[in-house]
């Protein structure tokens, strides 16, 4: 099996768990999740389901410690969870698909603005900045945009990530974190149209919200359980592995599509979407 591009919960943890001792039994029940993950080779529903068994397992055990820390909402050290399973979960994506993608928290290509100095910029070395938005995880690909102005020998080259799907992890969704993912979903759209949205919640903080008429394509509450229940004697639901056998079809079906072929309306009859 292929590992994780980055751990970004054991890396975060370990940091912590260096300054405060507290953390090392924490640290000490990561790496046997860690190592636990690694060894589910397989991604059929059989896999996928004993990888949330895994997660489901670390949470219960860790996240008490974790949540009676003073600054836990600050530290990041639980959302981190979900977002390194990710890592776990589409470890072997590039198996799957046949092609190499970029498979990491990562800051995704946005948009792109013309800022020149003045018009002797903008005819022989025009400014300009790159736009992007950080995600919890991204499927994509680096790439390199090479602007140079006509008959001018400078070119600048920069780096940048397009995402085919980003990923937002939340412990919980609230209405201020729809409004900023569906803001962050039309503004990705815009540049990546055939980038895929999703967010993925444990709990929902919610009452009335109209997600649908939003940019986001798909939203999971994995624990199917509102969060004013986490703080009661109400015994918190496990993240349920049927949710995240869909989310990883879900993804799956869409990088093995065929986002844009007009050649296929003289043939199939239709240009949008089509499997491979």
């Amino acid at each position: 099996m292929s590992e994780p591009q980055v751990y970004t919960h054991g890396a975060r943890l370990a940091r912590k768990a260096a300054k405060d001792a507290k953390l090392v039994p924490v640290l000490e029940r990561y790496e046997a999740w860690k190592a636990a993950s690694l060894a589910v080779d397989g991604r059929d529903e059989a896999d996928i389901i004993a990888l949330t068994g895994l997660l489901n397992d670390y949470k219960n055990a860790v996240e008490p410690t974790l949540d009676a820390r003073a600054n836990s909402a600050q530290e990041g050290l639980q959302p981190s969870i979900l977002e390194e399973f990710l890592g776990y979960l589409f470890a072997n994506v590039s198996t799957d698909i046949g092609q190499d993608l970029l498979r990491r928290p990562a800051s995704s290509f946005i948009g792109l603005i013309f800022n020149p100095r003045d018009v002797h910029a903008l005819v022989e070395a025009p400014e300009f900045t790159l736009r992007e938005k950080d995600h919890d995880f991204v499927l994509g690909a680096c790439v390199t945009l090479s602007i140079q102005a006509e008959g001018s020998t400078f070119t600048r080259s920069d780096k940048l990530v397009v995402p085919a799907v980003a990923i937002e992890c939340k412990r919980y969704l609230e209405r201020n974190m729809l409004d900023e993912c569906a803001g962050t979903a039309e503004r990705i759209k815009k540049a990546t149209p055939y980038c895929r949205y999703i967010v993925a919640s444990e709990f929902l903080k919610l009452d009335r919200a109209l997600p649908e008429l939003s940019q986001i394509d798909e939203i999971y509450v994995l624990r199917k359980q509102r969060n004013l229940e986490r703080n009661t004697d109400i015994v918190l639901n496990p993240i349920y592995p049927e949710l995240i056998v869909h989310l990883y079809q879900d993804v799956i079906s869409h990088l093995k599509r065929i986002w844009w072929d007009p050649e296929s309306g003289l043939t199939s009859g239709r240009v949008f979407n089509l499997p491979r």
